[in-house]
């Protein structure tokens, strides 16, 4: 389902802009900014996500949103599994790396599954005379 420029749509856009700029704590060497770790790949699999989560928002495409969410997941799942069960680390990550994957799957999943706006709906706001009860 397309919906056009949706708050939806904005809020996905801003989410994958968002976690576009989440490299930046990466990429940092010492505190305040690097409250993140990622490995050079971590931040690859974070680009792309953040990518195809722009484009799904530009697009309005709800699927779209709930795939970059389930792929935000997906990551997330990764993470979690490689740092609690083996030894690998695909991802060059740790506990942060989960909490911030998390957030952003928990965000485009929520905006993904909303029900869309209907264009028909009626306009909630009262008529122009200012009084809610006049027609």
């Amino acid at each position: 389902m397309k919906a056009p420029r949706t708050a939806i749509a904005k809020a996905a856009t801003g989410l994958g802009l968002g976690a576009a700029a989440s490299v930046v704590v990466g990429i940092s060497d010492a505190p305040p900014w690097r409250i993140v770790t990622l490995g050079g790949t971590g931040m690859l699999v974070l680009l792309i996500l953040a990518c195809l989560t722009v484009a799904a928002g530009l697009s309005g495409v709800q699927a779209l949103i709930v795939l970059a969410g389930t792929g935000f997941l997906a990551a997330t799942a990764l993470q979690l599994v490689q740092i609690g069960w083996t030894d690998a680390n695909l991802l060059g990550g740790d506990g942060s790396t989960v909490a911030l994957l998390l957030a952003f799957a928990v965000g485009l999943l929520a905006l993904g599954l909303a029900p869309a706006a209907h264009s028909n709906a009626p306009d909630p706001s009262p008529s122009s005379s200012g009084r809610p009860d006049s027609p």
